[in-house]
């Protein structure tokens, strides 16, 4: 079986996974000359895309092709280092704006690492677990560039840890840090996929005590998206004393004035069927982001949060878990009310640093435990907390602007080093 020869890209549309794309311009933009020439113009695109078209055997002998993305798009500060997908209807402008949210997490977070991201676009609960296989082999073979210092793998949305140690295992070995996200086994480090989860809690807990003069113990909590990170993020806000009174998924919600039971309300809207067998009331999922709560975790970018929608948006602070869950004008919006918003680049910025850790790990020069890489996330976390709050008050900027004025900062002095 032949395949078609992979080719470069370039795409142009308006997706929300793209967002990032239009922030880091919009903030470029408003930086004029004090960037290097021409730097903001370098930075609205990626430096390198790839696509590929995978020709694969379905189970039942017949075939199918699936495209395949890698985008890299800066890496003035380091290798390249981003997500790999599996999800339905992926394009090239999706990858290029995660790519790009990668490098403006990695510099702000202060990460020896750029961004990058891509994957396959296909639904991963459409194909068997050999045909998922046959895939992830294909597309470590087809993509050029992969590698413990030129681009590093993560996992992602719809992929695992036996996807990301059978990509390490098809480049150079399931031990070597070719990607991050492997099982413990195979060199990964214990909870790494509860990171951003850890992140966006930590971020959440401490923006609304020490900005919006809220106690976390006094606080309610509504919550959009069931994925890893939701509900990572749900059981330690509940555990650190906030009271979880609205979830939802795309599919529908719950919610209660008195407090949902989170692990029982994970696991119905995980299960569509199963919303009726969690205690609470039945919602919307516009009904959930229009509660009166404090605090608004956006962990669905299947819901981004539009214009429209932020305009009956009733938290005080929200914050974006997911990349894509709040779109520029959506932003604008919620800017004009005003509410504060903490940015993906910075709630999610957890998984970066936990991939950094376990890259170390894995090429040899230090090791890990769970408890040592917590202690070593947080730190990270409230340094860069504390970087992007300076910034903010400095110049009298929101969270978002202040994030990609930081991340440009520290990506202009590394082009400005290697020019």
């Amino acid at each position: 079986m032949t395949n078609p020869p992979a080719t470069p890209i370039e795409q142009s549309l308006d997706q929300h996974l793209d967002a990032p794309r239009t922030f880091l311009t919009d903030a470029a933009e408003s930086a004029g000359c004090s960037l290097s020439d021409g730097l903001g113009r370098r930075l609205s695109a990626p430096q390198h895309s790839q696509r590929v078209a995978l020709e694969f055997e379905r189970d039942d002998g017949s075939h199918a092709i699936v495209d395949g993305f890698r985008v890299r798009h800066d890496d003035a500060r380091g290798p390249f280092l981003g997500p790999h997908r599996r999800q339905a209807g992926l394009t090239a402008d999706d990858c290029a704006g995660l790519a790009t949210a990668q490098t403006v997490a990695a510099a702000i977070t202060d990460v020896p690492f750029g961004g990058a991201a891509g994957g396959l676009a296909v639904d991963p609960s459409t194909l068997s677990r050999d045909e998922r296989d046959r895939l992830t082999r294909q597309f470590a073979d087809r993509i050029d560039g992969i590698g413990p210092d030129d681009d590093v793998l993560a996992a992602g949305v719809g992929t695992d840890g036996r996807t990301m140690a059978q990509v390490a295992d098809r480049v150079d070995g399931p031990h070597r840090a070719t990607v991050t996200g492997k099982p413990p086994a195979v060199g990964g480090l214990e909870g790494i996929t509860h990171a951003a989860g850890h992140s966006v809690a930590l971020v959440a807990h401490d923006v609304l005590e020490e900005d919006c003069g809220r106690s976390l113990t006094d606080a309610t909590v509504a919550v959009a998206g069931c994925g890893p990170a939701a509900t990572t993020a749900a059981r330690l806000l509940e555990v650190q004393g906030g009271t979880v009174v609205a979830w939802c998924s795309c599919h529908g919600g719950l919610t209660s004035a008195d407090g949902l039971d989170v692990d029982a309300a994970a696991g119905a809207l995980d299960q569509p069927g199963e919303l009726t067998a969690a205690d609470g009331t039945m919602a919307g999922t516009e009904n959930v982001l229009e509660r009166d709560v404090d605090v608004l975790v956006l962990a669905s970018p299947d819901v981004p949060l539009t214009a429209r929608r932020a305009k009956t948006v009733g938290a005080s602070l929200v914050v974006e878990a997911t990349h894509g869950a709040v779109t520029p004008d959506g932003q604008r919006q919620l800017d004009s009310r005003p509410a504060t918003v903490v940015p993906d680049v910075l709630a999610t910025a957890g998984s970066v640093v936990a991939a950094h850790l376990e890259w170390v790990q894995s090429t040899g020069r230090d090791r890990w435990g769970e408890a040592r890489m917590r202690n070593e996330l947080g730190y990270a976390l409230l340094e860069a907390i504390d970087d992007v709050r300076e910034r903010r008050d400095r110049d009298d900027l929101t969270w978002r602007e202040a994030a990609y004025a930081l991340a440009l900062d520290r990506i202009d002095d590394a082009h400005e080093v290697i020019r």
